[in-house]
């Protein structure tokens, strides 16, 4: 717009000055045409339409198999339990009544004295052997020195601590003669089987079945032998070398038995009286 008066002003002074040299033309009319700037309008960017990112379809919801309920008719519905009564509070426990010491039964000696009617039935005469001894022939030479009664030859491997009774811990270098009888109840071959540690022999009538003897860790020795109907004379010489552990088994297999079993105390009884020796009163 300034531009524009500028030049209409300059036109003007011209035209003046001109007029003051020249005689004045006829006047005429002039149009003055006021010429506006347009300014472009500024074009505001249209801002986009959102747009809506692709709709993806879900999956297909799969509803599990449902249990058919079976539904119980109001009829026959068992009616609502009636409220538990508020319970009285009980008074506190009496005070425990103090333990009482468990008295343990001991587990049946091995050994014991013979007493008259006693059940142990099995006669065990003990000799005192020298250390070093090798056999149960050493008895032979000796006296016992003590008398005890057996109910079993059932001594598994074990530790023997507890002695005789009368000898105190006699448990090391010592011998046992063992006589006893068997009544077989009908004749027929059995199998005899002595398991010992150390030494041990089997005689039957008076005749060596069984030869285990020696020093040795629990060894059994078995047999084949027949058996008459009636009253049979056992014996077992047995002898313990070092300490303390020991064993001692006679068992037998009937006719028709698959395992060895120990003889029934049933068929076990006293020996005959002549059959033992004297006792000395003092070694």
């Amino acid at each position: 717009m300034v531009v524009v008066l500028l030049i209409h002003l300059a036109l003007l002074a011209a035209m003046m000055m001109s007029r003051a040299h020249k005689p004045e033309p006829p006047q005429r009319a002039v149009d003055v045409v006021m010429l506006q700037e347009i300014i472009p309008e500024e074009k505001i960017a249209e801002t986009p339409p959102d747009i809506a990112p692709p709709t993806v379809a879900p999956p297909p919801l799969v509803m599990p198999t449902l249990p058919v309920l079976d539904i119980v008719p109001d009829a026959i519905r068992s009616p609502a339990p009636a409220p538990v009564p508020a319970l009285a509070v009980a008074p506190p426990p009496p005070a425990p009544a103090p333990a009482k010491e468990v008295v343990t039964s001991a587990p049946p000696k091995i050994f014991e004295e013979c007493a008259e009617g006693s059940d142990r039935r099995m006669i065990a005469d003990v000799y005192r052997l020298s250390v070093g001894n090798q056999s149960v022939s050493e008895i032979r030479r000796r006296k016992p020195i003590k008398r005890v009664c057996m109910a079993q030859l059932d001594i598994t491997p074990r530790s023997f601590k507890e002695g005789f009774p009368g000898l105190g811990s006699t448990n090391e270098w010592f011998g046992l003669d063992i006589r006893f009888t068997v009544t077989i109840q009908e004749t027929a071959t059995y199998q005899l089987m002595l398991l010992a540690d150390d030494g041990a022999v089997l005689s039957v009538d008076d005749e060596n079945v069984i030869d285990n003897d020696g020093i040795h860790v629990p060894t059994p020795v078995a047999t084949t032998l027949k058996l008459e109907q009636g009253l049979h004379n056992f014996r077992v010489r047995y002898f313990q070398g070092p300490g303390p552990d020991l064993a001692l088994m006679l068992a037998w297999k009937k006719p028709g038995a698959t395992d060895f079993g120990y003889i029934p105390r049933s068929l076990i009884g006293r020996p005959p009286a002549g059959s033992l020796s004297p006792i000395l009163a003092k070694e």
